[in-house]
Parts: C-alpha cells; sequence; structure tokens
C-alpha cells in the first residue's frame, strides 16, 4: 500500500465515522439563508481553511443517521477529494467562486465504509463547468469531485438527499435528461435566466408559470426538481410528506410561513393566519419543513422565480 493510499483511507476514516456516533437532533424549522448571510459566511470560511483546503459548516441537520436531511455550507480553495456517497444524493447550489465538477467514472483507492467512499482521483469521469447561481444534481452512488483552478475559489450550499429506491412513476411532464452519467443533471445560471425568460411570456390566469427541471419519479412527488416564476401573490401552500427546498433565482417578494392554513383543500387553502413574514430575494436559500403552510408574496409590478427541490420528509 502506498503512502498516498493510506493517507486516503485515514481521512476517508475520520470525514465517516464521527457521523455515525451523532446524537440525535431537533428537526429544524423554517430556515433561510440570505444572499448576504451566505456571503458573510463564505468571508469566515476562508480563514478558516483546513489542510486539504477546504472549509464548512453545517447549515441545518434533521439527525438522520444515514447522513441524509443534512445541509452543509462549503468553501474549497484547491481541488476536492473524490466523494461517493451510496444512499445519499446532492443536491448543489453554487454560491460563488468557478471550477470544474467532475462526475461519473470509477473511483480510483476507494476507501471507506457504511456507504461512504473518498479516493485518490477519479478515471473516466465527465468534467462541467461551473460557477456561481449554478444548480446541479448528484444522483446516490455517483463518483464526483470538484476541481478549482490556481488562486481561486469554489463555494457551494449542499443538501443532503436521501437515495430514492422505490418503483418509479412516470409523470406526463417528466423531462428527458441529456447529461452523463445517467440521474445527473446541472442547470446553469445562463440557462435558468434563459428559461426564467420563457416562463414570463407563459403565465397563466394565477400570474405563475412553471416547468419540471427533473423528476426522478417518486410517487410522493419528492424528488422533483421545479423551476417557478410569480408575478403576483400565490395560493397558500402545505405539503405533509415534503420538504421545500427553495433557491431564489431573480426577482424579489416575501415569503409567508407559519401559523394556520385557512380553508384547507388538500395540499392548497385560501390563506395563512398567523404566519410570520420573511422578505426574500435572488440568492436566497430557503428551507420550509413538512406540514408548515406558506405562500409566496409579490409586490405589485414585479415577480419572484426560484428552483424547487422537493425532498422527502424526514420520519425519525
Amino acid at each position: 500500500m502506498t503512502i498516498q493510499t493510506l493517507l486516503h483511507r485515514v481521512l476517508a476514516a475520520i470525514m465517516i465515522f464521527p457521523a455515525l456516533g451523532a446524537a440525535q437532533t431537533e428537526p429544524p424549522g423554517f430556515v433561510m439563508w440570505s444572499a448576504a448571510e451566505l456571503a458573510q459566511r463564505n468571508a469566515a470560511l476562508a480563514e478558516q481553511a483546513r489542510p486539504d483546503g477546504s472549509a464548512r459548516e453545517t447549515l441545518a441537520d434533521y439527525g438522520n443517521p444515514g447522513g441524509a436531511h443534512r445541509f452543509r455550507f462549503i468553501r474549497r480553495d484547491v481541488d476536492g477529494m473524490p466523494e461517493q456517497h451510496a444512499n445519499i444524493e446532492d443536491v448543489v447550489f453554487i454560491q460563488s467562486g468557478a471550477g470544474t465538477l467532475v462526475v461519473g467514472g470509477e473511483m480510483v483507492d476507494r476507501a471507506g465504509a457504511n456507504g461512504e467512499y473518498r479516493g485518490s482521483d477519479i478515471a473516466g469521469g465527465v468534467e462541467y463547468p461551473v460557477g456561481a447561481g449554478d444548480v446541479a444534481h448528484i444522483p446516490a452512488d455517483t463518483p464526483h469531485r470538484y476541481l478549482v483552478p490556481e488562486g481561486g475559489h469554489l463555494t457551494y450550499v449542499l443538501v443532503r438527499l436521501p437515495a430514492f429506491t422505490g418503483e418509479p412513476v412516470a409523470r406526463a411532464d417528466t423531462p428527458v435528461l441529456d447529461f452523463e452519467p445517467p440521474g445527473f443533471a446541472m442547470w446553469s445560471a445562463a440557462e435558468l435566466d434563459r428559461r426564467n425568460a420563457a416562463l414570463a411570456t407563459r403565465i397563466r390566469p394565477d400570474r405563475s408559470a412553471r416547468e419540471t427541471l427533473a423528476d426522478y419519479g417518486n410517487p410522493s412527488g419528492a424528488h422533483r426538481f421545479r423551476f417557478i416564476h410569480r408575478d403576483a401573490d400565490g395560493v397558500p401552500e402545505i405539503h405533509d410528506e415534503i420538504i421545500d427546498v427553495v433557491l431564489i433565482q431573480s426577482g424579489a417578494g416575501s415569503l409567508l410561513v407559519g401559523g394556520e392554513m385557512l380553508d384547507r383543500d388538500g395540499s392548497r387553502g385560501s390563506g395563512i393566519a398567523g404566519g410570520e413574514r420573511h422578505p426574500v430575494a435572488a440568492g436566497d436559500v430557503l428551507h420550509i419543513p413538512a406540514r408548515t403552510p406558506h405562500g409566496y408574496l409579490v409586490p405589485d409590478g414585479g415577480h419572484v422565480t426560484y428552483v424547487l427541490v422537493r425532498t422527502p420528509a424526514f420520519v425519525p
């Protein structure tokens, strides 16, 4: 065994095993990380780089023993170690910087346990350039790593979803994803701008327009990525089995969250009594827990557009 291989195995063990004994945490309520807050956190992480050239913090954690339902904020100033998660799907919001995401292929010198693996390199992966405002989905059990140019950095919000393992259902609006490896998807900031402009020309009577970016067939409606444009206040919603993870792509408005749903009919209602209003704008990231009433409010003449990641609720 080479010194390099031994080092990678030791680092993999350090990163894996502390999580196994983590205590159950209280599930988070509504949480919002504004673009300004994330910029401040990124600046702080830049002063906390570890020997591997990265710094990270946990934004929220449901205490899922499998490591899913966890929100991380990660900054890299050098290339990251290759990773592979057998039971976790990574959803990535690039907050700042630029680099390359290598995904797929085969892990070299793979080491680890309990579904969490690290390696020394990736053979045969596909390279995708990434930059601020991009959104990516990395399927479970897929090798991946981040490459950072010399003198640069890459900072991102990482949402760890539990892998969907059931029998998928086909929906009429499910798009065909033209990416490699299968299951991977990425939407650049420029592409989302173009999609937003197109949605603005397809406004429905309720003053919204939407499209499905990806759907992995979960019958519950989770593991589904939507892109939604609103020119007026939205109908209040509540989802018993779904956590909404939201990236505000453009525009500004408010989110009314919490309180009590009025005249509930399925997942909709006529209003929300007692909710709290939070201003939202481009670059903000939101976590709306399951079973929580919420509605988007848009000022006259304005709009709010967002990527919605429908995440399965965590059942302890």
